[in-house]
């Protein structure tokens, strides 16, 4: 079943079986982690260690 074979059935249903849909794809919604950014200093200072401590590693996968 295609995606737009989902939403046509989606869209056939009652309000009520609607309205469970809505809440299993907010339910959906709210167990994916929001995504962080690190701020600049802690992404340098992490990326230093990193690339300090596989600099072999490293040179290996940018060649």
């Amino acid at each position: 079943m295609t995606a737009y074979e989902v939403i046509d059935q989606i869209k056939a249903l009652p309000l009520a079986g609607r309205a469970k849909v809505l809440d299993f794809v907010h339910e959906l919604d709210a167990r994916s982690a929001p995504v962080r950014q690190a701020e600049d200093r802690a992404f340098n200072e992490s990326a230093g260690w990193v690339f300090g401590e596989h600099a072999d590693l490293m040179r290996k996968l940018s060649q």
